[in-house]
Protein backbone atom coordinates (compact mmCIF):
# COMPACT_ATOMS: atom_id res chain seq x y z
CA UNK A 1 0.00 0.00 0.00
CA UNK A 2 1.67 3.01 -0.75
CA UNK A 3 0.47 6.74 0.86
CA UNK A 4 0.82 10.22 -0.90
CA UNK A 5 1.07 12.99 1.45
CA UNK A 6 0.68 16.89 -0.12
CA UNK A 7 2.17 19.48 2.84
CA UNK A 8 3.74 22.47 2.67
CA UNK A 9 4.75 23.21 6.29
CA UNK A 10 8.67 21.51 6.48
CA UNK A 11 7.47 20.26 10.25
CA UNK A 12 4.32 18.31 8.33
CA UNK A 13 6.76 17.08 5.98
CA UNK A 14 9.43 16.05 8.41
CA UNK A 15 6.18 14.29 10.56
CA UNK A 16 5.47 12.91 7.14
CA UNK A 17 8.50 10.86 6.14
CA UNK A 18 8.90 9.60 9.70
CA UNK A 19 5.70 8.18 9.28
CA UNK A 20 6.22 6.58 6.20
CA UNK A 21 10.01 5.14 6.88
CA UNK A 22 8.46 3.76 10.14
CA UNK A 23 5.83 2.35 8.04
CA UNK A 24 8.02 0.82 5.47
CA UNK A 25 10.52 -0.64 8.49
CA UNK A 26 7.55 -1.98 10.47
CA UNK A 27 6.06 -3.40 6.75
CA UNK A 28 10.41 -5.06 6.46
CA UNK A 29 10.35 -6.40 9.92
CA UNK A 30 7.27 -8.42 9.95
CA UNK A 31 8.24 -9.69 6.35
CA UNK A 32 11.59 -10.74 7.90
CA UNK A 33 9.39 -12.40 10.81
CA UNK A 34 7.12 -13.96 8.34
CA UNK A 35 10.67 -15.16 6.29
CA UNK A 36 11.72 -17.00 9.48
CA UNK A 37 8.45 -18.55 10.54
CA UNK A 38 8.39 -20.22 6.97
CA UNK A 39 12.15 -20.96 7.21
CA UNK A 40 11.10 -22.27 10.79
CA UNK A 41 8.31 -24.34 9.42
CA UNK A 42 10.20 -26.07 6.39
CA UNK A 43 12.93 -26.89 8.71
CA UNK A 44 10.95 -28.66 10.66
CA UNK A 45 8.82 -30.53 7.93
CA UNK A 46 12.13 -31.84 6.87
CA UNK A 47 13.54 -32.36 10.51
CA UNK A 48 15.88 -30.00 10.54
CA UNK A 49 16.49 -28.17 13.82
CA UNK A 50 18.87 -26.71 16.32
CA UNK A 51 20.73 -30.40 17.17
CA UNK A 52 20.29 -31.81 13.56
CA UNK A 53 22.47 -29.18 12.26
CA UNK A 54 24.34 -28.16 15.05
CA UNK A 55 25.91 -24.70 14.19
CA UNK A 56 29.66 -24.32 14.20
CA UNK A 57 29.50 -21.89 17.13
CA UNK A 58 27.74 -25.06 18.97
CA UNK A 59 30.29 -26.61 18.53
CA UNK A 60 32.75 -23.79 19.92
CA UNK A 61 30.59 -23.98 23.16
CA UNK A 62 30.63 -27.66 23.59
CA UNK A 63 34.48 -27.98 22.40
CA UNK A 64 36.25 -24.92 22.01
CA UNK A 65 37.17 -25.60 25.56
CA UNK A 66 39.56 -29.41 24.93
CA UNK A 67 42.83 -28.17 24.71
CA UNK A 68 45.32 -28.71 23.63
CA UNK A 69 43.83 -28.96 20.23
CA UNK A 70 44.97 -32.60 18.61
CA UNK A 71 46.45 -30.76 15.52
CA UNK A 72 48.18 -34.22 14.51
CA UNK A 73 44.67 -35.58 14.30
CA UNK A 74 43.31 -33.00 11.85
CA UNK A 75 46.65 -32.89 9.89
CA UNK A 76 45.54 -36.50 9.17
CA UNK A 77 42.47 -36.08 7.87
CA UNK A 78 42.33 -36.64 3.80
CA UNK A 79 41.68 -32.81 3.47
CA UNK A 80 41.81 -34.08 -0.88
CA UNK A 81 40.16 -37.19 -0.45
CA UNK A 82 37.80 -37.24 -3.54
CA UNK A 83 34.36 -40.08 -2.63
CA UNK A 84 32.23 -41.59 -5.06
CA UNK A 85 28.99 -41.38 -2.32
CA UNK A 86 27.27 -38.07 -1.15
CA UNK A 87 27.33 -39.92 2.12
CA UNK A 88 30.61 -39.49 2.86
CA UNK A 89 31.21 -36.78 1.05
CA UNK A 90 28.91 -35.03 3.02
CA UNK A 91 30.53 -36.75 6.68
CA UNK A 92 33.94 -35.74 5.29
CA UNK A 93 32.08 -31.79 4.42
CA UNK A 94 31.49 -31.67 8.34
CA UNK A 95 34.70 -32.79 9.43
CA UNK A 96 36.46 -30.19 7.57
CA UNK A 97 34.26 -27.50 8.93
CA UNK A 98 34.93 -28.50 12.19
CA UNK A 99 38.89 -29.04 11.48
CA UNK A 100 39.12 -25.21 10.49
CA UNK A 101 36.67 -23.73 13.58
CA UNK A 102 39.05 -25.65 15.77
CA UNK A 103 42.09 -24.70 13.72
CA UNK A 104 41.01 -20.82 14.33
CA UNK A 105 41.42 -21.47 18.11
CA UNK A 106 45.34 -22.83 17.45
CA UNK A 107 45.27 -19.82 15.08
CA UNK A 108 46.64 -21.62 11.99
CA UNK A 109 46.07 -18.94 9.13
CA UNK A 110 48.00 -21.30 7.05
CA UNK A 111 46.03 -24.55 7.87
CA UNK A 112 42.49 -22.64 7.84
CA UNK A 113 43.38 -21.40 4.29
CA UNK A 114 44.15 -25.16 3.28
CA UNK A 115 40.45 -26.18 4.76
CA UNK A 116 38.86 -23.75 2.85
CA UNK A 117 40.20 -24.93 -0.36
CA UNK A 118 38.91 -28.62 0.87
CA UNK A 119 35.90 -27.46 1.25
CA UNK A 120 35.24 -25.28 -1.81
CA UNK A 121 36.50 -28.73 -4.00
CA UNK A 122 33.98 -30.79 -1.38
CA UNK A 123 31.38 -28.47 -1.99
CA UNK A 124 31.32 -28.85 -5.59
CA UNK A 125 30.64 -32.40 -5.15
CA UNK A 126 27.57 -31.37 -3.30
CA UNK A 127 26.40 -29.05 -5.41
CA UNK A 128 26.38 -26.12 -3.57
CA UNK A 129 29.98 -24.70 -4.36
CA UNK A 130 28.39 -20.71 -5.80
CA UNK A 131 27.61 -20.33 -1.91
CA UNK A 132 31.14 -21.65 -0.99
CA UNK A 133 33.94 -20.07 -3.15
CA UNK A 134 31.84 -16.54 -1.79
CA UNK A 135 31.87 -17.94 1.97
CA UNK A 136 35.36 -18.96 1.05
CA UNK A 137 36.97 -15.54 -0.61
CA UNK A 138 35.61 -14.22 3.43
CA UNK A 139 37.64 -16.65 4.73
CA UNK A 140 40.64 -16.30 3.18
CA UNK A 141 40.70 -12.15 3.55
CA UNK A 142 40.17 -12.73 7.23
CA UNK A 143 42.97 -15.41 7.42
CA UNK A 144 45.21 -12.98 5.92
CA UNK A 145 44.69 -10.86 8.29
CA UNK A 146 44.48 -12.71 11.03
CA UNK A 147 41.34 -11.49 12.46
CA UNK A 148 40.10 -15.04 14.43
CA UNK A 149 36.80 -13.80 15.31
CA UNK A 150 35.57 -13.22 11.43
CA UNK A 151 37.09 -16.77 10.61
CA UNK A 152 35.36 -18.45 12.76
CA UNK A 153 31.33 -16.14 11.58
CA UNK A 154 32.70 -17.42 8.27
CA UNK A 155 32.84 -20.97 9.21
CA UNK A 156 29.70 -20.35 11.12
CA UNK A 157 27.93 -19.10 8.06
CA UNK A 158 29.38 -21.73 5.95
CA UNK A 159 27.52 -24.04 8.08
CA UNK A 160 24.37 -22.82 7.69
CA UNK A 161 24.71 -22.04 3.72
CA UNK A 162 25.43 -26.01 3.33
CA UNK A 163 22.52 -26.48 5.53
CA UNK A 164 20.42 -23.68 3.51
CA UNK A 165 21.47 -25.12 0.16
CA UNK A 166 20.27 -28.86 1.37
CA UNK A 167 16.66 -27.39 1.92
CA UNK A 168 16.58 -26.02 -1.00
CA UNK A 169 17.58 -29.26 -3.15
CA UNK A 170 14.99 -31.09 -0.19
CA UNK A 171 18.13 -33.25 0.43
CA UNK A 172 17.59 -33.22 4.24
CA UNK A 173 19.63 -36.30 4.71
CA UNK A 174 22.73 -34.87 3.86
CA UNK A 175 21.88 -31.54 6.00
CA UNK A 176 21.68 -34.39 9.00
CA UNK A 177 25.29 -36.28 7.88
CA UNK A 178 27.10 -33.01 7.27
CA UNK A 179 25.62 -32.39 10.92
CA UNK A 180 26.58 -35.38 11.67
CA UNK A 181 30.39 -35.33 10.16
CA UNK A 182 30.79 -31.62 12.46
CA UNK A 183 29.77 -33.13 15.47
CA UNK A 184 31.68 -36.34 15.10
CA UNK A 185 34.95 -34.71 14.58
CA UNK A 186 34.02 -32.28 16.91
CA UNK A 187 33.84 -35.05 19.08
CA UNK A 188 36.75 -36.92 18.40
CA UNK A 189 38.75 -33.74 18.88
CA UNK A 190 37.41 -33.00 22.49
CA UNK A 191 37.47 -36.87 23.36
CA UNK A 192 41.67 -36.87 22.52
CA UNK A 193 42.16 -33.78 23.98
CA UNK A 194 40.10 -34.72 27.47
CA UNK A 195 41.61 -38.41 27.51
CA UNK A 196 45.27 -36.47 27.39
CA UNK A 197 44.56 -33.67 29.93
CA UNK A 198 41.39 -35.29 31.81
CA UNK A 199 39.05 -33.13 34.06
CA UNK A 200 35.82 -34.16 35.69
CA UNK A 201 34.02 -30.45 34.16
CA UNK A 202 35.18 -31.28 30.37
CA UNK A 203 34.27 -34.63 30.88
CA UNK A 204 30.89 -33.97 31.33
CA UNK A 205 30.44 -32.08 28.10
CA UNK A 206 31.02 -35.20 26.62
CA UNK A 207 28.31 -36.99 28.17
CA UNK A 208 25.53 -35.68 25.80
CA UNK A 209 23.91 -38.90 25.20
CA UNK A 210 20.37 -37.29 23.73
CA UNK A 211 22.91 -35.99 20.73
CA UNK A 212 24.07 -39.44 20.33
CA UNK A 213 20.10 -40.71 19.84
CA UNK A 214 19.71 -38.00 17.62
CA UNK A 215 22.26 -39.04 15.29
CA UNK A 216 21.44 -42.62 15.48
CA UNK A 217 17.96 -41.82 14.64
CA UNK A 218 18.88 -39.91 11.47
CA UNK A 219 21.20 -42.77 10.45
CA UNK A 220 17.97 -44.84 10.56
CA UNK A 221 16.13 -42.44 8.34
CA UNK A 222 18.58 -43.17 5.92
CA UNK A 223 17.22 -45.19 2.73
CA UNK A 224 17.28 -49.01 3.16
CA UNK A 225 19.61 -49.85 0.48
CA UNK A 226 22.36 -47.42 2.16
CA UNK A 227 21.21 -48.82 5.84
CA UNK A 228 21.81 -52.31 4.67
CA UNK A 229 25.87 -51.33 3.47
CA UNK A 230 28.63 -52.38 5.75
CA UNK A 231 29.59 -48.83 5.67
CA UNK A 232 26.66 -47.60 7.50
CA UNK A 233 25.73 -50.36 9.54
CA UNK A 234 29.40 -50.42 10.83
CA UNK A 235 29.22 -46.69 12.00
CA UNK A 236 25.37 -47.35 13.75
CA UNK A 237 27.03 -50.36 15.74
CA UNK A 238 30.10 -48.09 16.96
CA UNK A 239 27.58 -44.81 17.18
CA UNK A 240 25.83 -47.40 19.96
CA UNK A 241 28.55 -48.62 21.63
CA UNK A 242 29.56 -44.70 21.96
CA UNK A 243 26.12 -44.13 23.24
CA UNK A 244 26.21 -47.60 25.60
CA UNK A 245 29.51 -46.19 27.37
CA UNK A 246 28.23 -42.47 27.87
CA UNK A 247 24.56 -43.83 29.32
CA UNK A 248 26.67 -45.86 31.47
CA UNK A 249 28.85 -42.66 33.27
CA UNK A 250 25.21 -41.16 34.18
CA UNK A 251 27.03 -38.10 32.47
CA UNK A 252 29.72 -38.41 34.75
CA UNK A 253 32.73 -40.00 32.86
CA UNK A 254 35.67 -41.10 34.54
CA UNK A 255 39.06 -40.82 32.82
CA UNK A 256 38.61 -44.09 32.17
CA UNK A 257 35.34 -43.89 30.24
CA UNK A 258 36.87 -40.93 28.01
CA UNK A 259 39.72 -43.19 26.64
CA UNK A 260 36.78 -45.77 26.00
CA UNK A 261 34.71 -42.84 24.10
CA UNK A 262 37.86 -41.43 22.60
CA UNK A 263 38.79 -44.76 21.12
CA UNK A 264 35.09 -45.26 19.50
CA UNK A 265 35.59 -41.65 18.31
CA UNK A 266 38.67 -42.60 16.40
CA UNK A 267 37.33 -46.06 15.24
CA UNK A 268 33.96 -44.01 13.63
CA UNK A 269 35.98 -41.36 12.24
CA UNK A 270 38.82 -43.65 10.41
CA UNK A 271 35.34 -45.49 8.71
CA UNK A 272 33.51 -42.41 7.87
CA UNK A 273 36.31 -41.26 5.93
CA UNK A 274 38.37 -44.17 4.90
CA UNK A 275 37.93 -46.11 1.39
CA UNK A 276 34.55 -47.90 0.44
CA UNK A 277 33.42 -49.60 -2.58
CA UNK A 278 30.47 -49.03 -4.63
CA UNK A 279 28.08 -51.26 -2.59
CA UNK A 280 29.07 -49.79 0.39
CA UNK A 281 31.81 -52.19 1.66
CA UNK A 282 34.56 -51.44 3.85
CA UNK A 283 38.10 -51.46 2.53
CA UNK A 284 41.41 -51.96 3.90
CA UNK A 285 43.65 -48.20 4.00
CA UNK A 286 46.23 -48.61 0.87
CA UNK A 287 49.89 -48.18 2.78
CA UNK A 288 52.04 -45.34 0.42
Amino acid sequence: MRYFLVVRMPVFLAAAITLVSATVHAQEKIEKEFQWESDSYVRDELGVNDITAPSISRILKDFGIFQPIQLDIIAANPRDAVYDNRLQTALHFGSLVADGFMLTIAERPQDIQDVGRSLIRQSRALGVNDRLTRRSKSLFEASDKGDWQSMREELIKTQADVEKSMLDLHDEQMAHMVSLGGWLRGFQLAANSCAVKYSADRAAILGRSDIMDYYLDRLNTLHPRLKKTEFVSVITAKLRDLLAVTTSTAGKPSEADVKKMRDLANEIEAVALGPVDSEGKILKPTTP
